[in-house]
C-alpha cells in the first residue's frame, strides 16, 4: 500500500515538474531573447551559450517612448485599484451583511457585467467617451477599468466579509460603535488579507488589459500593452526590442505578486483555512 502511494506521489511530482517547465518556457524564451544581440535573436543557443547584451533594453528605455507608456500603465492601474477597492468593498460588505429585497437578483445583475465579453461593451463605451471628450485620456481609461473590475471586487469582498464573525461587529455596536465604524474598525482589518488579494488581482487585470486601451487611447494615454504592437513593422518584427519591452512589462506584476504572496495565499484561502 505504501509502495503504491509512493509511486502515485512520484507520478504527481513528475507531472507537476513537466507542467512547470511547459508553463515557464515562454518566460524563459522571452528573457533569453531580450538578452540576445540583434544578429543572434534567431539562434537557438540557450542562456549561457551566447554573450548576453543589454542592447535591446537600452533601445527600449533610452531611444523609445516606452517608459512614458509604462508610466501610463502604472498610473492607470493604481488609480483603478484606488477607486474600485473602497466602493467595491463597501458594496461587498452591504451584500454580506445588510438585508435587502431581491439581494441575490441584484448581485447576479452586477456579475453579468463581468460575464459578458468586453467586445459587447466596446461600441457604447467608445461612443460615450467620444461624447464626453475622453478619448486618449487616462481618466477615461480608468473609468472603464473601474466599471469592468467592480463586479469582481464586489464578488470577492462579499465572500471575505461573510467569513468575518458577525458577533465581533454586533459586540462593537452594543458598545456604541456605528455600522460604518464596525466596518472600518473591525471587518476591514479582519478581512485585510482578502482585500489585499483582491486589490492585487484588480491591479494585474488592469495592467494586462489591451482591448479597451487599444480603442480608447491614441498617444497621450496609451499603455505599454498597446505600445508593444509598435514593434511589429510592415516588413520585419523587432523581436529583441519586443522581448525586452515585454520582459519589463511582465516583471512589474510578477515582482508585485511575489512581494505580496503571503497576502494572496491568505486572502484566497479565507473560508477554507481557519486560523
Amino acid at each position: 500500500m505504501k509502495r503504491k502511494k509512493k509511486i502515485s506521489q512520484g507520478i504527481i511530482h513528475i507531472l507537476l515538474i513537466l507542467f512547470s517547465i511547459i508553463s515557464l518556457f515562454p518566460l524563459y524564451w522571452l528573457i533569453t531573447t531580450s538578452l540576445k544581440p540583434s544578429l543572434d535573436v534567431f539562434s537557438v543557443d540557450m542562456l549561457g551559450f551566447f554573450k548576453p547584451s543589454l542592447e535591446n533594453y537600452e533601445t527600449v528605455l533610452m531611444k523609445d517612448q516606452y517608459p512614458k507608456y509604462l508610466l501610463n500603465s502604472v498610473i492607470t492601474s493604481l488609480s483603478t485599484v484606488a477607486i474600485t477597492m473602497p466602493i467595491g468593498s463597501m458594496a461587498g460588505y452591504a451584500f454580506a451583511r445588510l438585508k435587502m429585497k431581491k439581494k441575490d437578483t441584484w448581485f447576479f445583475m452586477i456579475l453579468t457585467t463581468r460575464m459578458a465579453p468586453a467586445v459587447t461593451f466596446a461600441v457604447p463605451i467608445y461612443l460615450m467617451m467620444v461624447g464626453v471628450g475622453m478619448i486618449d485620456h487616462t481618466a477615461g481609461l480608468v473609468i472603464v477599468y473601474v466599471f469592468s473590475n467592480m463586479a469582481l471586487c464586489i464578488w470577492l469582498t462579499r465572500s471575505f466579509f461573510e467569513d468575518v464573525p458577525k458577533e465581533i461587529e454586533e459586540a462593537a455596536m452594543v458598545d456604541g460603535v456605528s455600522k460604518f465604524g464596525a466596518f472600518i474598525r473591525f471587518a476591514v482589518p479582519i478581512a485585510s488579507g482578502g482585500l489585499v488579494a483582491t486589490a492585487i488581482l484588480i491591479f494585474i487585470f488592469s495592467w494586462n488589459e489591451f482591448f479597451f486601451a487599444s480603442i480608447l487611447t491614441q498617444n497621450a494615454a496609451k499603455t505599454f500593452t498597446v505600445h508593444l504592437t509598435s514593434f511589429f513593422g510592415s516588413k520585419r518584427i523587432l523581436w529583441g526590442e519586443l522581448a525586452a519591452a515585454s520582459t519589463l512589462g511582465a516583471s512589474v506584476p510578477i515582482v508585485f505578486a511575489l512581494i505580496m504572496k503571503q497576502y494572496i495565499i491568505r486572502g484566497l484561502t479565507m473560508g477554507a483555512v481557519k486560523e
